[in-house]
């Protein structure tokens, strides 16, 4: 028999039975079988897969290169990734509960920011990123404008690239163009313009808080002041603490000087009581002497007598004389006594001296009640004043509680906010957690998708052919061999001849 070379068709009685009763049966085929198929269906694949190479080729012939430059940013944990609460906190920080790995999958999503993009395209302008987008967007419709410089954007967004390792702080950054120059120009942007938008993200948003906190508690504390000037004015009030400590001291004083002129009174009124009782006692007017003639007689002589020794010396007839005229009297005195004399009356003194202190006494009981109607007078209106200020005090006390609560309120926004200014200053000024390792620089060599994209043209032409030809394989009821004719028939090929 002759041998089996798979290229044959077996005729034989039995299978020639076989086949009319299995007509309907699909061949069985083998691994090898469905190569063999393929293989001579090759034709058919090439004749597939060509025009799908060919604009594999064409398209990857036309694609541009593209230099990807490429700069590395570490970040680390800094100051404004410290928490200080604005309200309360009792002037300590706790730190921020971020790990590495959070920080700088943040920082990577401040990276990707549309912010960010936007301060790049205003920096270096989108005609030298992108002249024929500029050129497109400035001859299209203003009501376009907005939508296709979104998708510029969305293109420089899917141009860059950023990314770390798992809990590393280095964040490597890359920028694909056309040119080298401007993909390196571009990546610097992007990195100087993400650390000025992270400082005025960390900074600002704080500072126009505080800000506003601040004029609205200034304008507050403003109405409270008003408020309170108010009711002090419609009071007739100057200082309300300094007025209720005047009213208590002046209430003080004036119940004391009551007490006092009381007193005073009392005692005035004893000593003219006895007063009057002495007066009652005293004459108003006493004997002050007698005067007798004879006395009157002999001091005249004794005067004359005197008044003669000043010419005349004793024992001359003149002196004589007048001796004998005083020795007469002095006898006669002596003999019939003063005689009839002149008794003279006159003001008692002490009777004088009780009077005036009586009247004196008088004055002052006068005074004293006059003193004591105008302290009564005073008491009941501090009394009435006090009872004023007592109605008050709630209404004054709430003022003065508002404002000071304000007030403290603003001294301590105002302390933080010189906090926050001082902590902005330093913080602008230096990013000690942000470093660039290295800037971006011109690549020298660009990357090309053109052997990708052709070789993914082969693959995928090859691919489609392939998948046609096996569709066939599977369609047509072929047996290429004898072994998938016994398969199918599941008797014994005993001959398969050769067709020519």
């Amino acid at each position: 028999m002759p041998a089996d070379d798979g290229w044959s068709t077996v005729h034989t009685a039995n299978a020639t039975r076989s086949s009319v009763s299995g007509a309907h049966n699909r061949p069985q085929l083998s691994v090898a079988d469905v190569a063999v198929l393929v293989w001579r269906s090759k034709g058919l694949v090439l004749l597939t897969a060509l025009p799908i190479i060919i604009l594999a080729l064409v398209v990857a012939f036309f694609l541009p290169k593209k230099y990807e430059a490429v700069s590395r940013v570490q970040v680390t944990a800094g100051a404004e990734r410290v928490f200080d609460p604005i309200v309360g906190g009792g002037g300590t920080s706790q730190s921020s509960v971020l790990g590495q790995q959070e920080i700088t999958e943040s920082e990577v999503e401040l990276l990707y920011s549309p912010v960010v993009f936007d301060r790049v395209i205003e920096d270096l302008g989108l005609a030298a990123i992108d002249p024929k987008a500029a050129e497109e967007i400035a001859e299209a419709d203003p009501s376009e404008r907005p939508l296709m410089y979104e998708k510029v954007v969305e293109g420089l967004q899917k141009s860059f690239n950023a990314g770390a390792a798992p809990k590393n702080p280095v964040i490597r950054t890359s920028f694909q163009h056309s040119d080298p120059q401007i993909a390196a120009m571009v990546l610097n942007s992007i990195i100087e313009n993400y650390i000025t938008y992270r400082a005025d993200l960390f900074t600002s948003s704080d500072k126009s808080v505080l800000t506003e906190q601040l004029d609205s508690l200034a304008t507050e504390l403003e109405l409270a002041d008003a408020a309170l000037e108010r009711f002090l004015v419609d009071n007739d009030i100057g200082d309300y603490d300094t007025e209720k400590t005047s009213v208590a001291t002046s209430y003080s004083y004036v119940t004391d000087e009551i007490l006092k002129v009381q007193a005073q009174m009392s005692e005035v009124n004893e000593r003219l009581a006895a007063l009057n009782t002495r007066l009652s006692l005293t004459e108003p007017t006493i004997d002050l002497y007698v005067e007798s003639n004879y006395q009157q007689q002999l001091l005249d002589l004794q005067i004359e007598r005197e008044a003669m020794l000043a010419t005349y010396l004793p024992g001359t007839p003149q002196v004589d004389a007048i001796d004998r005229r005083i020795e007469n009297v002095q006898n006669l005195i002596e003999n019939q006594g003063e005689g009839v004399g002149v008794i003279r009356r006159g003001p008692n003194e002490l009777f004088q001296n009780l009077d005036q202190k009586r009247a004196e006494l008088n004055a002052d009981a006068a005074a004293l009640k006059a003193r004591f109607a105008e302290l009564r007078r005073q008491k009941s209106s501090i009394e009435r004043r006090q009872i004023e200020l007592i109605k008050l005090e709630p209404k004054y006390q709430e003022l003065v509680r508002e404002r000071s609560i304000l007030d403290n309120r603003l001294r301590a926004l105002t302390v933080r906010e010189g906090e926050e200014r001082l902590k902005r200053e330093v913080t602008q000024s230096d990013f000690e957690n942000i470093q660039v390792l290295e800037p971006a620089r011109p690549p020298a060599r660009g990357k090309s998708m053109r052997k990708l994209v052709a070789a993914a043209g082969v693959a995928f032409g090859l691919f489609t052919g392939g998948m046609l030809a096996l569709l066939l394989v599977f369609t047509r009821p072929t047996m290429p061999s004898a072994s998938s004719v016994s398969r199918t028939v599941g008797l014994p090929v005993l001959a398969s001849v050769r067709r020519h």
